[in-house]
């Protein structure tokens, strides 16, 4: 009995072993890493973001039912709410939504101010019919910041009040908006097209595998962070000139809280603190943290240095350019240790990164 018992005991140890890190790489799981990211970080970002998106339409309605300057505060802080959740899912950037270019037609930026003001002036009606022959771009997330916050309080208020086309145009934009959501949503769901499913049980080891493709969302969120956020505004990347207004989310100022939590959802994307993450992968194969620590240390400088700037990004370029070219610095240290230090632990192809606006 006690031998059966210590056979059970060993038996139980090993299997516990087989999920640790103290895995060798012949018994590490890619499917079970890629079912718990799944489950545990693409699925709840995107609901995440399907929720934030009800709960600003709603308050869009509230708003254009009650149009006061306290609902339209309402509306705002629920767009940077909506836009912060956005941000969450974009590191996930990858597969089928990719394919169907779902994200380029949530949040597609700079705004096209003219064209919007355009469609507004020069349409006699504005409702769903003509709202799907414009592009996504002049109704997005890009496009409703726009509408919220190009003006102060009051004057965006009073404009909206002189104007039923703009409140119709604001509304159903965010109707489109909810909608993308929901599809984002759907692709992924076990009831709708269930690309979880396929993502998971991939067995493709190449460029088109689940797993290169799920480190490349990572790398593309990074690149485009350092390259498209903070580097064309702040004349780091190309060229020298400065232009606040490259910045995301320019108008409503949201674009340092947008670029911290694009880094935040790079490191829970590759730490995955709920199960099985990149990280245990990389020890798997070099039985060291080494690299795992220097990519936290890494992403701890970047929190850093974005506590230091004090002011709104869009300003900062200009007044405290230091400071960002500081930041733009960290993290591109930061993107170098995922395209040649950890890329090359788990022979990774980096593929095309989009740069020009999420």
């Amino acid at each position: 009995m006690k031998k059966l018992s210590f056979i059970l005991t060993f038996s139980l140890l090993l299997c516990f072993n087989c999920n640790s890190n103290d895995d060798s790489n012949d018994g590490f799981k890619v499917n079970t890493l890629l079912e718990d990211l799944t489950n545990q970080q693409i699925i709840p970002s995107i609901d995440a973001f399907v929720n934030a998106s009800n709960s600003f339409e709603i308050a869009i309605h509230n708003y254009i039912d009650n149009p006061t300057t306290s609902n339209l505060e309402i509306a705002r802080n629920e767009w940077q709410l909506t836009a912060i959740a956005y941000e969450k899912t974009y590191v996930h950037h990858i597969g089928s939504a990719r394919d169907q270019f779902i994200h380029t037609s949530i949040y597609n930026w700079p705004t096209v101010e003219g064209a919007i003001e355009f469609f507004i002036s020069d349409n006699d009606t504005i409702d769903e019919a003509f709202m799907a022959t414009i592009s996504a771009q002049a109704k997005s997330l890009a496009a409703i910041e726009y509408l919220l916050f190009a003006e102060d309080e009051a004057t965006t208020n009073t404009s909206f009040i002189d104007s039923e086309k703009r409140r119709n145009y604001l509304s159903l934009s965010a109707a489109y908006l909810t909608s993308r959501a929901e599809k984002l949503q759907d692709i992924w769901s076990t009831t709708g097209e269930n690309y979880a499913t396929t993502f998971i049980n991939s067995d493709d080891s190449g460029i088109q595998g689940s797993f290169n493709q799920y480190y490349n969302g990572i790398h593309n969120a990074l690149d485009v962070t350092k390259t498209t956020k903070v580097g064309k505004p702040a004349g780091l990347e190309n060229s020298q000139v400065i232009n606040p207004e490259l910045t995301q989310a320019y108008y409503s100022e949201t674009s340092k809280a947008l670029v911290q939590a694009s880094i935040e959802s790079v490191e829970t994307a590759y730490f995955n603190l709920e199960g099985i993450g990149v990280d245990d992968y990389v020890f798997s194969i070099t039985n060291t943290t080494d690299l795992n620590d220097a990519i936290q240390n890494k992403i701890n400088e970047i929190y850093v240095a974005l506590n230091a700037i004090t002011i709104p990004l869009n300003e900062a370029v200009e007044q405290n350019h230091d400071l960002v070219e500081d930041l733009h610095s960290k993290l591109e240290e930061l993107r170098i240790l995922f395209a040649v230090d950890v890329r090359s632990i788990l022979s990774i192809v980096i593929t095309t990164t989009d740069t020009d606006g999420d």
